[in-house]
């Protein structure tokens, strides 16, 4: 618990302050009961209440069974209500739940007798700007029903239109009402809410323990609690639920266990008298806007307030239970302190934090204490001022006049409100009604404001010690803050008491003095490029509660750091209070229709104010900023004395005051841009800006309005003028009052843009194509000339809407160019350097607006028609796409924006555009492509160079590019083996068209030709290998062949590893490696699985197949012997013949169709013939190779039909005496075989046929 019964520092003395002139409460104003009221006096006789009605100015009497009402502020209206048989206990006014009740019955009075409970329907006329001018009972009770004999002596009513009573019984009520009837047949019914649901059912004299009357009801209507205070002084508690309709009983304290924790809390340090902490006679709820922790305060008679907290019994849950958590003593208790202390209390209320106790003194005087901590500010500690205030006669009702602070929903919110100093120059003097038979007195609380303004009115122009002391008691900061309330109101305030104000400000606001340390020549407050502001005003705007944000609102740390003045405070204090409601803020919200209608948070009238209030401010800084303290004239009532460092502090307060000007100036212009907004219907206005503005706007507060919101404030005049394009007046007439009241929101760059957009506006409904042409150009000339700030996107939309492609590539690129004016973006292009990325990124930004209707146009080339979604162009077909396509790349091939052409250059690729790539005639490709070129991952940019080249008849470089190509190691499975060879090939052609005749472009041609040889011989391995499949070895290295290898590895990793004996002989050819011995064995492999391969065949298809591959490689390797010995391959082929039976004239007709030369062939024979091997007596036929000779020789006879006779003759004189020596041969042969006999009849036939010869 926390211990508060000292009361010598809580209650301290403003005179020992020199502040006893200083009023707290302003005069009490009395206005009497109406004349006719109080003759009504005499006739009472029986019972007489008085109460008031605050929500419409209304006091009411009850005389018996007659109620009268009046307007207590006026002491007219009187009216009266006599429709009852008995006589009134209690009456209340309660807000009708929505829709029960037409809409003129604003309100309903509660009537309660002792036998029934009346409902009356309250209606008024209003009379200029009072709604509750005239007030009218309607005559028909709209519920009337039996109280079931229970004495209801209070009726409290909530927002929610919930109607409770206070049953002398003990008992909590409520009048439940409807408009339509419910099952039980009424709409209407009273529900006991202190017992069981039922317990109306149950008349009255069965209920028990009903010994303790309600005497009060009290709501929280932020906690939506309701209090119950009984005659006993016990304490009840109903939870209502968060949205205000349930009910559920929370928990009760009764007086003697308030009684217990009171005396435990206090510790009885003085030997105060227990009786103090009770009876309690009233209490009040304390909001949570007040209070976060204390949800209320219980007045006991003896004046003492007991502040109680409600708790949760868990995180996340409700209410469960009421304990004591303060002690606060009144007036009169400390030992040093005056006697004089309150008894017999009686009433008590509650007002953000301001207590009115009324005291019984006599029978004809109640005694008001009015205690309240308004004057001590913000302090460490609860100081508060007391005072007392006789009335005249018995107070019987006391209520708060209910003067809502404006703005405070928007300020609040989940948050406590700030102290009365801190929204003083917005929240209305607090009044407190108070009603006895005498009339109403009404007390006025004044707030520190009304204190100053009560100090300089009674100095008559003088600088009073009381006045310097009321900025001592505040603080310079806070007493500047208050001073200029009064001077720049402006209205309210007389201009004297204005100019005593701004006197005071200069004369007690105190100096800026430095810190030690080296002056710095910075300037304080600098801008940026970005904001409108600079980052000293942001930071002051953030540090407005806790630290002195006067000490961030400078800028920079200076190495001198000064200490601001309190009239630099003040002025930010002052700043910083009036836009508090608004500053953070979302600037609109979303309307729940179906159409999600943007509008604005802020009304006109709310923006008026802020612009009212805040334009006094600007007016006082725009006198006072521009001067230091030291250029103030000397007979000027705000001249104060310096010495030494004083003017370099000042000169720094001077820069950070001037940058709080500009501040305040572009608030102020924000404001008036927005009210004018308002005042256009924001909403339509809203509906017209881009998605992403729209987006943006949703998230932007007053803040980000002005100090960062140039883009959003363009987006909105650009909409706003827009609504009214075709209307030049109107335009001219909108442009000229934007000017007036925010230039630098909308200068004169701004009115080109309007100008601009006016005439793209008009150009798009223009019929004539020329004078549609000449506007579009107008147009583009205007928005070249303020580039800054353009909505880029949106104007190119328009452009391409209407087909104006040149215009959008050149606004694009003046922007673009505008944004680097020393053109340092081409010299990171080169470079690559990350300095200036962010130049790059913002020129970049600009051509991504050309490039998007690119991508649209190609799309719709590529088979879209109609608009495009999210752009402006339209097309009919496709053919016209691409000739608009066509049409805006000749346009941005003209440019000589290098940075351009890199980003163009980079979209074409993209998109696949190559050919139109290559035929772009600039002398920006080049370069580029060489930059290019140098990246890591280049391959595409290296295939489209060699075309460049190729195209350019550059063959070296493109040959050179070429192989390179071929070389490179892709491990991509789409870059093959074939793709290399087409590479080298390329190069090879390439190369072969170089008109050069140097050496190294020979050998360079030469290497590439042997390398194309070897990448043959590699395709062959791997379509090799493809075919073994079922080889797993062989397929694993398939992916290897897809790189080129040396034919070294070619032959040992690949071809002898899987066998591939022709892949071999072929590699051995390739190389020129001499091995009779090697080629031989190849040759002999080579032929064995020629015959394996094809072994599942008929004899036929074996000898076909076989022949196919001995032509096919006798084709290739005939001319080189050393590669093809024919003597060899011969004698193989014979015995494979042989063996198998085929026909004998196989092998001599193969070699022939080689072609082999018959002279050739018989040598190559008669040379096997001679070597005698043992082959053929192994394979049973000693004279098959006679046998075969005796065929070629036929064969080379009938061929020399077709020689010249004179070269005929020789060769037949040779061809006889080899058929003769064959014959001699064999007929000297021991063997008389069927082989000789065949052999011999064969050569005999051919000497024969010589004699034609």
């Amino acid at each position: 618990y926390q211990r508060r019964v000292r009361a010598d520092g809580d209650y301290p003395s403003l005179s020992a302050q020199g502040l006893a002139s200083v009023p707290l409460i302003g005069p009490v104003r009395h206005v009497p009961l109406p004349t006719e009221l109080s003759e009504q006096f005499a006739h009472v006789q029986c019972n007489c209440f008085m109460g008031l009605l605050p929500t419409i100015q209304r006091g009411w009497v009850t005389i018996d069974t007659e109620i009268y009402f009046w307007n207590y502020e006026t002491g007219g209206d009187l009216a009266y209500y006599e429709g009852l048989a008995e006589v009134v206990l209690s009456v209340g006014l309660v807000t009708p739940k929505a829709g029960v009740f037409q809409p003129h019955i604003k309100f309903l009075l509660v009537v309660c007798t002792a036998s029934e409970v009346v409902v009356l329907g309250v209606t008024f006329e209003s009379e200029q700007d009072d709604p509750y001018a005239l007030m009218h009972l309607q005559p028909n009770p709209l519920f009337s029903l039996s109280s079931d004999g229970v004495n209801m002596v209070q009726v409290r009513g909530t927002p929610e239109g919930r109607i409770f009573l206070a049953g002398a019984n003990g008992h909590l009520y409520e009048l439940q009402y409807q408009s339509y009837l419910s099952w039980f047949g009424k709409r209407c019914k009273l529900v006991n809410q202190s017992s069981s649901y039922f317990s109306f059912l149950v008349p009255s004299a069965l209920r028990f323990g009903e010994n303790d009357p309600i005497v009060q009801i009290e709501y929280d209507t932020t906690r939506q609690l309701l209090y119950t205070r009984s005659d006993n002084g016990s304490i009840y508690v109903y939870d209502l639920a968060e949205d205000g309709q349930g009910i559920s009983s929370v928990c009760s304290i009764s007086q003697d266990r308030i009684l217990f924790e009171a005396i435990r809390a206090a510790n009885n340090p003085h030997g105060l008298d227990s009786s103090n902490f009770k009876p309690l006679v009233s209490i009040c709820p304390i909001k949570k806007t007040d209070s976060v922790s204390l949800a209320l305060l219980g007045v006991t008679s003896s004046g003492v307030r007991l502040y109680f907290s409600i708790n949760a019994a868990s995180l996340g849950s409700r209410y469960s239970s009421l304990s004591l958590a303060h002690i606060r003593m009144p007036p009169g208790f400390a030992p040093n302190g005056p006697p004089q202390r309150p008894l017999n209390v009686h009433l008590a209320n509650l007002a953000r934090g301001n207590v009115q106790m009324c005291m019984s003194q006599n029978d004809s005087i109640d005694v008001v204490w009015s205690i309240s901590p308004d004057t001590f500010g913000i302090t460490n500690s609860l100081k508060e001022t007391s005072i007392t205030t006789a009335i005249e006669g018995r107070v019987w009702a006391l209520e708060e006049s209910p003067e809502p602070c404006p703005f405070e929903a928007k300020v609040a919110g989940a948050r406590t409100l700030p102290p009365t100093i801190v929204c003083q120059h917005v929240k209305p003097v607090q009044r407190t009604i108070l009603l006895t038979s005498q009339g109403t007195f009404i007390l006025t609380s004044l707030r520190p404001v009304d204190q100053l303004l009560h100090l300089l009115e009674s100095s008559n122009g003088m600088d009073t010690e009381a006045i310097a002391n009321f900025y001592k008691l505040h603080s310079e900061r806070e007493g500047c803050a208050t001073a200029l309330i009064l001077t720049c109101n402006p209205v309210g305030t007389d201009h004297l008491i204005a100019s005593a104000a701004a006197r005071s400000f200069f004369k007690f606001g105190g100096e800026p003095t430095l810190r030690s340390g080296t002056l710095s020549s910075a300037t304080v407050g600098q801008t940026s490029n970005h904001s409108i502001l600079g980052n000293s005003t942001t930071t002051m705007l953030n540090t407005s509660h806790g630290r002195d944000p006067a000490q961030s609102l400078g800028g920079a740390i200076m190495p001198n750091e000064v200490i601001y003045s309190g009239k630099h405070a003040g002025i930010c204090l002052y700043f910083a209070r009036l836009l508090a409601p608004l500053w953070d803020g979302k600037l609109v919200e979303e309307t729940q229709a179906a159409d999600k209608l943007l509008i604005s948070r802020f009304t006109c009238d709310d923006l008026a104010w802020f612009t009212e209030q805040l334009s006094g401010l600007k007016t006082f800084l725009d006198e006072y900023a521009p001067l230091s303290l030291s250029e103030i004239p000397a007979d000027s009532p705000h001249r104060t004395s310096h010495t030494g460092g004083r003017v370099q502090a000042e000169a720094l307060e001077r820069n950070s005051v001037l940058q709080l000007r500009l501040l305040v100036q572009y608030s102020v212009e924000a404001l008036e841009l927005w009210r004018e907004l308002c005042e256009y219907q924001f909403h339509l206005v809203a509906e017209r800006l881009p998605t992403n503005i729209k987006e943006d706007l949703c998230r932007t507060t007053f803040r980000d309005l002005v100090v960062s919101g140039k883009q959003i404030t363009v987006a909105l005049i650009n909409a706003l003028m827009e609504r009214y394009f075709g209307d030049s007046n109107l335009t001219d007439a909108l442009s000229s009052r934007l000017r007036e009241i925010c230039p630098n929101l909308y200068g004169a760059a701004d009115l080109k843009t309007t100008k601009a957009n006016e005439l793209l506006q008009s150009a798009k409904h223009q019929t004539n194509k020329s004078e549609q042409t000449s506007m579009l150009h107008k147009s583009l000339e205007l928005f070249k000339q303020v580039t800054v700030n353009l909505d880029l996107g949106g104007i190119c939309n328009q452009y391409a809407s209407v087909g104006f492609y040149e215009g959008i590539v050149e606004l694009c690129l003046a922007t673009a160019a505008e944004q680097d004016n020393q053109n340092l973006a081409v010299h990171l292009t080169h470079t690559g350097e990350d300095q200036g990325e962010q130049l790059l990124v913002s020129r970049r930004h600009c051509y991504t607006c050309i490039t998007n209707t690119l991508n649209n146009l190609l799309a719709m080339s590529q088979g879209a028609s109609g608009i495009h979604n999210n752009t402006g162009v339209k097309v009919s077909s496709a053919a016209e796409a691409e000739k608009q396509l066509t049409t805006m790349l000749e346009f941005c091939y003209r440019s000589t924006d290098e940075v351009f052409h890199v980003f163009l250059y980079e979209w074409l690729i993209g998109n696949a555009l190559v050919n139109r790539l290559l035929a772009i005639k600039s002398s920006y490709l080049e370069p580029y492509l060489r930059r290019a070129a140098k990246q890591p991952d280049n391959l595409q940019i290296l295939d489209i160079m060699w075309k460049y080249y190729e195209k350019e008849k550059n063959y070296n470089a493109a040959a050179r590019i070429l192989a390179k190509l071929a070389d490179r190691d892709r491990d991509t499975d789409n870059f093959t083996l074939w793709d290399r060879i087409d590479y080298i090939s390329r190069a090879i052609l390439c190369a072969k068209a170089c008109s050069t005749s140097l050496n190294h472009e020979g050998e360079f041609l030469h290497e590439l030709e042997d390398k194309m040889d070897v990448a043959q011989l590699q395709l062959n391995i791997y379509s090799s290998l493809e075919q073994m499949t079922n080889d797993p070895a062989a397929q694993a290295a398939l992916p290897e062949l897809n790189r080129l290898v040396d034919i070294s590895t070619l032959y040992s990793d690949y071809a002898e590893r899987f066998g591939l004996a022709e892949c071999q002989l072929a590699i051995v050819h390739c190389a020129g490696h001499h091995d009779p011995l090697l080629v031989q064995n190849l040759w002999r492999e080579l032929l064995a699985q020629e015959i394996n391969s094809s072994s599942h065949l008929p004899q036929t298809s074996v000898m076909s197949s076989l022949r196919n591959k001995i032509l096919l490689l006798g084709n290739i390797y005939q001319a080189a012997e050393k590669f093809f010995p024919t003597q060899y391959i011969v004698q193989q082929l014979e015995v494979i013949s042989c063996k198998g039976g085929w026909d004998q004239g196989w092998v001599v007709e193969t070699m022939l169709q080689i072609p082999t030369s018959h002279a050739h062939l018989h040598a190559t024979y008669t040379s096997l013939l001679q070597m005698k091997l043992p082959c053929w007596e192994q394979l049973g036929a000693p004279y098959h190779l006679h046998i075969v000779i005796s065929l070629l020789l036929t064969s080379y006879v009938s061929h020399l039909n077709n020689v010249p006779l004179l070269e005929r003759k020789p060769i037949l004189c040779e061809i006889q005496d080899v058929i003769d020596a064959h014959v001699v041969d064999l007929q000297a042969s021991v063997s008389a075989g069927s082989d000789v006999t065949s052999a011999l009849s064969r050569f005999k036939a051919l000497q024969a046929s010589f004699n034609k010869y």
